[in-house]
């Protein structure tokens, strides 16, 4: 299983957790597994406040992260798919990633 590293993303809240972020050429839209904890995390690593978050939300902006690398991962042989979580069966819709913050 490879890793991606992902970095230089916006963080949106739409009732999902989702990524907007450019790989190479492309630009994914992917929907991922962060708990609060991670959430706070990947707040003070970026150094981003609670008045940063509320002011984002207020103006229906996503919160843009440059310092936290997130870590997906993607399954040998299989161009374009990434690990989807355990917490979300197969016929669940929508996919959700499974990321891991690198420290």
């Amino acid at each position: 299983m490879k890793k991606i590293e992902v970095k230089d993303f916006l963080l949106f809240t739409t009732g999902l957790i989702c990524i907007d972020w450019k790989y190479g050429k492309e630009e994914l839209f992917l929907n991922v597994d962060l708990d609060l904890a991670m959430m706070l995390k990947m707040m003070k690593m970026e150094g981003i406040t609670e008045a940063d978050v509320e002011r984002c939300s207020t103006e229906s902006r996503p919160i843009h992260f440059k310092k936290v690398t997130l870590v997906l991962f993607k399954e040998d042989g299989k161009h374009g798919s990434f690990y989807t979580s355990e917490s979300f069966d197969e016929d669940d819709d929508p996919d959700v990633f499974h990321v891991e913050i690198k420290e």
